[in-house]
C-alpha cells in the first residue's frame, strides 16, 4: 500500500508529517501523511517545474476548488489545500482500501451485489457533482477507492465547470482511454454529465468482468474502438447488462442521467462498517457466516481491515522523526548480492557494484566464456584470447517462459555471430555476450533490463522477446541511452514513444496487412475478405484488423469485418456473419490458441476459401490444438526458415556445426542484428565508443543481411521498408512449411 520515503522527500509539509509514498506520476507525488490533528490524509504535492507553470497552477487551484464544493459521502472529501504554496498541495481524507483497479487485478471480477452497490454509490457521487455544475471527466477504476461502507470517487484534477471551456481545446483528448466517452475520444469541447455516465458504464463493465469493455492496447486502438466498436459486455450478469449497455450508448442523449442510474442500481444498503469489522475480527466465531449485507467479498473486506489496522500502527505526530538514513537503502539487482538477506545501504551497494565492474573488466572474455556456456547448457572449456578492448552485446530474452524457444534461438544466433567475429585474427576488439532472462513476465522486465544497464561493458542489447516485455523495459534502456534492438516484437507503439535508443529490426504489425492483402488478392484470388478481430489479442489483433480493413476500403475492395469478444469460444456466429456478408476468405487477427477454435469451425462448415493470419499464429501450439483443421492455413510473418532458405545456406551450415541442431525461428534474425552491431562498432561513424554514439551510429547505418536490408528512420528508429523481410508459411501435413518471401503491394 505504501512505499518508504526517499531521501529527496521532505519529512514535513506545512503542518503535515509525511509517513510514506502512496503513488507518484509525472506531475507530482501522493504521500500518506498525518495532519496536525492526528488524522491520516492523502497529500498530493505538485513537482516544482509544474508549479512554475501559471496554467498548471491554475488547473491545480481549480482542482482544490472543485474538491471543496463536493459534499457527497461517496467522494473522498478535502481536508485542506494550499494551491499558492511554492510546492502546491492538497490533502483529502485517507481511504485505506484498495482502488477498484487494484482489487479487480488481485481478486478478479466483483459479484453482482458488489457491482450494484458500487454503481449506485458512484452514480450518486456523480449526481451530486453534476448538481453543482461540474463534470469529473476521468472516472476510471484507479480513481475509485473501496471502503467498508462503500466506494469513494477521487481525483478532480481534470474536472471542470460545465460553462468553462477556457482550459479545454478542440482536438485535445482529456481523460483515460478505454474509460472515456466517444465525444471525449474525438477531442470535442462539449463533454457534459453524459460523458461521466459513459465512463461509469465502462467502470461497471470492468468490475463485473475483470476487463475493460473496449479492450486494452495502444492509445489509437482504444480511441478507435470507443468511437466505432460495440462494447464487449460478455460476462456482465444479465440483471446488470441492460443498465450498463444504456450507459455505453454512443449518443450522449440516449444515456441515463447519473441520478436515474443511481435509482436503477439501488439495492439494500451495505452493512454498518462496525458490523463488518466485527465479522473479520480474530475473536469472532469461526463458524459464523459473513453477513448477507456485506457489499464486498470477504477477501477485500479483510484487506481493508488489515490496511486500517496497519494505519493505527503508523507514527503519531509527536513520535521521533525517522532518521534520513533509514530511507537511504536499496535492493541489489540480484538476490545473491544481498548478504544475509538484509538490505544493502546505498553507499555499500555502490562499493560492491564498483568491485563487480572491476572484476568484469579484469576477467575479460575468459570470465564470460566460463560462466555463460555454449548455448547447450555446458560451460565453455576454452575462450579466445581477448584482443583489444572487450565490448559486450546483451541479450534480454524470455529463456524460460512461454516464448523460450524464440529467446533461445535468438541467443544462439547472437553467440554464433560473436564466435565468428572473435575467430578473426585481425579483429580490432573482442566481443562478449551477456544474457538476462525475464521469463516473458512484463513485471520482471525492468529489473532484468537494469542488470544490463548497470554493466558498463554492455554497449547494445538485442531483445526483449515479446511486445509486453519490450514496452515494460523500454524506459529503462532509454534513460541509460543504451541501444535496444528489437528482433521479434512488432507493436507499432514501440516506435512512437520518442525513444532515443530504440531500433525496430522488423516490420511492425501494422505493415503485415500489406503482405496479407497482396497474398489474398494475388495468390489466393480472393474477392471478399472476411476479417476476424479477436479482442483476446488486444492491440495486436486491432493493429492487424484495422490496418487491413482501412486499406481494403481505400481500394474499394469488399470486406466483412467482425469483432469477437475475448470470452467467446464458439466461433459459429462469427462465421455465419462472414458467410452472410459473402466472404470467400478469412483473415484471423489474433493468436494461435483462438485461431485453432476458428480453424475447427471452418473445417466443420467445409469452408473452401483461403485462411490467413499474421505471425501470432506461427506457433506449434496452433498445430496441436487445431489438428487436421490447421492444414491449408497461410501465415505471413517477419521470420525466415533458415534451415531451408537458399540465402541462409552458409548460416545454417555454421549453425549446425556450432549447435548440432537445425536453426530455429528468429535465430538468423538475431544473427543479422548482431552483425549489424559489429559492423557499426567497427566503422569510423561510431566515433568514440559510447552507448549514445553507438545508438546514433546505428540509426544512420545500413547493412545487407541474410533476412533483409537494414536501414532505420533516424528520428523513430523504425525499419525502412523495402519489401524484404516478410515471409509466407503454410500448414501442410500438420507442419508449418516455409514458402519463401511474401508478396508485397504498396497501398495506392
Amino acid at each position: 500500500m505504501m512505499e518508504p520515503l526517499r531521501t529527496s522527500d521532505p519529512s514535513r509539509l506545512a503542518s503535515h508529517r509525511l509517513l510514506g509514498r502512496l503513488g507518484a506520476g509525472g506531475m507530482g507525488v501522493v504521500y500518506l501523511a498525518r495532519s496536525a490533528g492526528g488524522a491520516l490524509v492523502a497529500l498530493k504535492v505538485i513537482q516544482a517545474e509544474y508549479a512554475e507553470d501559471a496554467g498548471f497552477r491554475e488547473r491545480f487551484r481549480r482542482e482544490a476548488e472543485t474538491a471543496r464544493r463536493m459534499t457527497s459521502p461517496w467522494v473522498a472529501s478535502l481536508v485542506d489545500a494550499d494551491p499558492e504554496a511554492a510546492a502546491p498541495w492538497l490533502a483529502t481524507v485517507f481511504v485505506p482500501g484498495p482502488s477498484l483497479g487494484e482489487a479487480v487485478a488481485a481478486h478478479g471480477s466483483l459479484p453482482v451485489r458488489s457491482v450494484r452497490v458500487l454503481g449506485a454509490r458512484l452514480a450518486q457521487a456523480l449526481s451530486d457533482l453534476h448538481a453543482v455544475g461540474l463534470v469529473h471527466r476521468d472516472v476510471k477504476p484507479g480513481n475509485v477507492l473501496l471502503a467498508l461502507d462503500g466506494p469513494r470517487l477521487i481525483d478532480f484534477g481534470v474536472a471542470r465547470d460545465l460553462q468553462d471551456t477556457a482550459l479545454t481545446s478542440t482536438g485535445v483528448v482529456v481523460g483515460t482511454p478505454g474509460f472515456l466517452a466517444p465525444e471525449q475520444a474525438q477531442g470535442g469541447r462539449e463533454v457534459g454529465p453524459a460523458g461521466d455516465v459513459f465512463s461509469l458504464g465502462c467502470v461497471l463493465a470492468h468490475a463485473a468482468t475483470g476487463r475493460p469493455p473496449f479492450g486494452t492496447g495502444s492509445l489509437d486502438a482504444l480511441l478507435y474502438r470507443t468511437v466505432h466498436d460495440t462494447p464487449d459486455l460478455e460476462g456482465v450478469p444479465q440483471e446488470l447488462a441492460e443498465v450498463v449497455r444504456g450507459c455505453l450508448e454512443k449518443d450522449p442523449r440516449q444515456r441515463p442521467t447519473a441520478e436515474a442510474l443511481s435509482q436503477a442500481l439501488a439495492d439494500t444498503e451495505p452493512a454498518d462498517p462496525r458490523e463488518i469489522l466485527r465479522a473479520v475480527r480474530p475473536s469472532a466465531r469461526q463458524d459464523q457466516e459473513p453477513a448477507d449485507e456485506d457489499w464486498l467479498p470477504e477477501p477485500l473486506i479483510r484487506l481493508i481491515a488489515e490496511r486500517s489496522a496497519a494505519g493505527l500502527g503508523l507514527p503519531a505526530v509527536d513520535d521521533t522523526e525517522v532518521a534520513s538514513e533509514s530511507a537511504d537503502t536499496t535492493a541489489a539487482d540480484d538476490a545473491d548480492a544481498q548478504p544475509s538477506g538484509r538490505a544493502v545501504g546505498r553507499r555499500r551497494l555502490l562499493v560492491l557494484t564498483g568491485g563487480a565492474v572491476t572484476v568484469a573488466a579484469g576477467g575479460g572474455l575468459a570470465a564470460w566464456a566460463a560462466l555463460s556456456g555454449d548455448g547447450k547448457g555446458n560451460g565453455s572449456t576454452a575462450a579466445p584470447t581477448a584482443k583489444g578492448p572487450v565490448h559486450t552485446i546483451g541479450l534480454h530474452a524470455d529463456l524460460s517462459g512461454d516464448h523460450r524457444a524464440v529467446g533461445r534461438a535468438q541467443e544462439r544466433g547472437l553467440r554464433l555471430a560473436v564466435d565468428e567475429f572473435n575467430s578473426r585474427g585481425d579483429r580490432p576488439f573482442t566481443l562478449a555476450v551477456r544474457t538476462v532472462d525475464d521469463g516473458g513476465v512484463p513485471a520482471r522486465a525492468p529489473a532484468v533490463a537494469k542488470r544490463l544497464v548497470t554493466d558498463p561493458s554492455v554497449l547494445a542489447v538485442i531483445g526483449p522477446t515479446t511486445d509486453d516485455t519490450a514496452l515494460a523495459s523500454l524506459a529503462t534502456y532509454d534513460t541509460a541511452a543504451l541501444p535496444l534492438i528489437a528482433v521479434s516484437p512488432g507493436a507499432t507503439v514501440l516506435g512512437v514513444t520518442g525513444s532515443r535508443s530504440f531500433l525496430h529490426a522488423r516490420v511492425t504489425d501494422t505493415i503485415l496487412p500489406f503482405y496479407l492483402r497482396a497474398y489474398l488478392h494475388g495468390t489466393a484470388k480472393s474477392h471478399t475478405i472476411g476479417i476476424v478481430d479477436d479482442r483476446a489479442a488486444d492491440a495486436y489483433g486491432w493493429e492487424i484488423s484495422s490496418a487491413l480493413s482501412r486499406m481494403l476500403h481505400q481500394d474499394r475492395q469488399p470486406v466483412v469485418p467482425k469483432v469477437v469478444s475475448a470470452l467467446r469460444r464458439d466461433f459459429g456466429p462469427t462465421l455465419d456473419a462472414l458467410l452472410e456478408g459473402g466472404a470467400d476468405s478469412v483473415v484471423f487477427a489474433g493468436y494461435h490458441d483462438r485461431a485453432a477454435l476458428l480453424a475447427r469451425e471452418l473445417t466443420h462448415r467445409h469452408f473452401a476459401g483461403a485462411r490467413a493470419a499474421a505471425q501470432g499464429v506461427l506457433d506449434t501450439r496452433f498445430l496441436s490444438a487445431a489438428g487436421e483443421a490447421a492444414d491449408g492455413w497461410v501465415v505471413v510473418a517477419p521470420v525466415m526458415d533458415a534451415s531451408v532458405a537458399p540465402e541462409a545456406k552458409a548460416f545454417a551450415a555454421a549453425y549446425r556445426r556450432r549447435f548440432d541442431a537445425e536453426p530455429q525461428r528468429y535465430a538468423v534474425e538475431a544473427y543479422d542484428v548482431a552483425r549489424l552491431i559489429v559492423q557499426t562498432l567497427s566503422s569510423p561513424s561510431a566515433g568514440r565508443v559510447t552507448r549514445q554514439n553507438l545508438a546514433t551510429a546505428l540509426r544512420g547505418a545500413s547493412y545487407k543481411g541474410i533476412t533483409k536490408n537494414f536501414a532505420f528512420d533516424k528520428k523513430t528508429g523504425s525499419l525502412v521498408i523495402d519489401g524484404r523481410g516478410v515471409y509466407l508459411w503454410k500448414v501442410d501435413g500438420g507442419r508449418f512449411r516455409y514458402q519463401g518471401a511474401a508478396p508485397f503491394q504498396v497501398s495506392t
